[in-house]
């Protein structure tokens, strides 16, 4: 039997749409416009959303009540929605032993319902911090390694510096005086009085050989 073939969790892009979108299409303005933004409602997931709706919706808005004051800490509510689902699931169990038949069991499972509803509704109030928090990660690592790549940089010029200067601590004088008066021939009379220094005479010597 053959590997398994990798299988995309997206579908598949819109062929025939892409197939408009050819250079000499692009060239002449004829590939088709963008979608118009939904300015009212849309479906997605079998549900209808406004588009002004908030991101986070309260809970009165979507028929849930609400079990916490308005004001609160989200790290004890938290916890006290975890102990209080650890209780109801140890009442559900007990109901299951004495009376499998009891119509509390229904009622003791909407309860745990309710509180798995609050717990993930806090859970999606962090949801805001937490890309403030992955952005900022994002944005230092791109600094560290902006960084990292100008120390690289400025080592590797260090070291052509060191090069080039070996370079010209080993090259004859007569080499340089050579290129330094090829270079006077070039240059303007009220400058042919300047002194060159090795540094110079090797960029020249750099140049020649280019």
């Amino acid at each position: 039997m053959g590997e398994p073939q990798q299988v995309s969790a997206l579908p598949p892009p819109p062929m025939q749409y892409i197939k408009e979108y050819t250079d000499e299409n692009i060239r002449k303005g004829l590939v088709p416009k963008p979608p118009p933004p939904i300015r009212d409602s849309y479906m997605m997931f079998g549900n209808q959303f406004q588009c002004d709706d908030l991101i986070i919706r309260p809970l009165e808005s979507q028929g849930i009540e609400r079990l916490h004051p308005m004001q609160f800490d989200h790290k004890r509510e938290l916890k006290k929605l975890n102990m209080s689902i650890l209780v109801n699931f140890l009442d559900l169990l007990d109901i299951l032993i004495k009376s499998p038949g009891n119509i509390k069991r229904e009622e003791k499972m909407e309860d745990i319902k309710l509180l798995f509803v609050h717990m993930h509704h806090l859970i999606n109030e962090y949801r805001p911090h937490q890309a403030r928090e992955t952005l900022r990660v994002m944005m230092e690592v791109q600094k560290r390694q902006r960084l990292e790549t100008a120390e690289r940089f400025q080592k590797h010029l260090e070291r052509v510096v060191e090069m080039i200067q070996g370079c010209l601590a080993s090259a004859p004088d007569d080499l340089l005086c050579m290129v330094a008066g090829n270079q006077e021939k070039n240059i303007p009379s009220s400058k042919r009085d300047k002194i060159w220094d090795k540094d110079a005479a090797m960029c020249s010597i750099i140049d020649e050989l280019a």
